[in-house]
């Protein structure tokens, strides 16, 4: 069923941020089947690499780039750069990146999580505002310590207030929140495909909760 859903998506630029093992490879995966360019950004270059060629198996167009949170926003420009030259303008920004690697303590949350959601926002959305199109989702966690409890909340209010302050201009951004757990990574994956979709092109400063009241507590 899933993979007939969202047609329209075809032919349209991605530009997605995360983690190739969790939420952001399996989104990646459903745009390649539904002949989405994507653009993946990844901090392990070889994690990365073996993502993009099995987006080149599907059949995508599909390129890698490497940067991490901590290379700074003047690094996201240049990714946003390379994005442009070997893809052209991104239609659908996905900021996958809040981490769920065991042990992940508060600086790498608030680095994967909230400071790198900051970056590609202030990267990537004012060219989208310009062309007066675009969908962004980004990924709050719902995790049960502080640290998650904190970038959920951060990341949710800033997706919040970048959509309002685009509203009018063609440009959406909405929230999934979710509990790391692998059991639910394509659950995830495609509620951040359905949020990008025509489907959902009414939506904005939506948070679409899928970890559940009952996984949370």
């Amino acid at each position: 069923m899933w993979g007939s859903t969202f047609p329209e998506l075809k032919g349209r630029v991605a530009v997605v941020l995360g983690p190739s093992e969790g939420v952001a490879g399996a989104v990646c995966r459903m745009l390649a089947n539904r002949g989405v360019r994507i653009a993946v950004i990844g901090e392990q270059p070889d994690e990365l690499e073996d993502l993009v060629d099995e987006l080149h198996w599907l059949g995508a167009e599909a390129v890698g780039i490497v940067a991490a949170p901590a290379d700074g926003a003047a690094a996201m420009d240049a990714v946003r750069a390379s994005v442009l030259t070997e893809l052209g303008a991104p239609d659908l920004l996905f900021v996958l990146t809040c981490t769920n690697r065991a042990g992940a303590g508060w600086h790498d949350m608030v680095d994967s999580g909230l400071t790198t959601t900051l970056q590609a926002l202030q990267a990537f959305v004012p060219a989208m505002v310009e062309a007066r199109a675009g969908a962004v989702v980004t990924l709050a966690p719902a995790g049960p310590d502080p640290a998650s409890t904190a970038v959920g909340g951060g990341v949710t209010a800033l997706t919040q207030h970048f959509a309002r302050q685009v509203a009018g201009s063609g440009v959406r951004a909405n929230v999934v929140t979710w509990t790391p757990r692998s059991s639910i990574v394509d659950d995830v994956a495609f509620a951040a495909l359905y949020l990008a979709s025509d489907a959902a092109a009414s939506m904005t400063a939506t948070t679409l909760d899928v970890a559940g009241t009952s996984i949370r507590l």
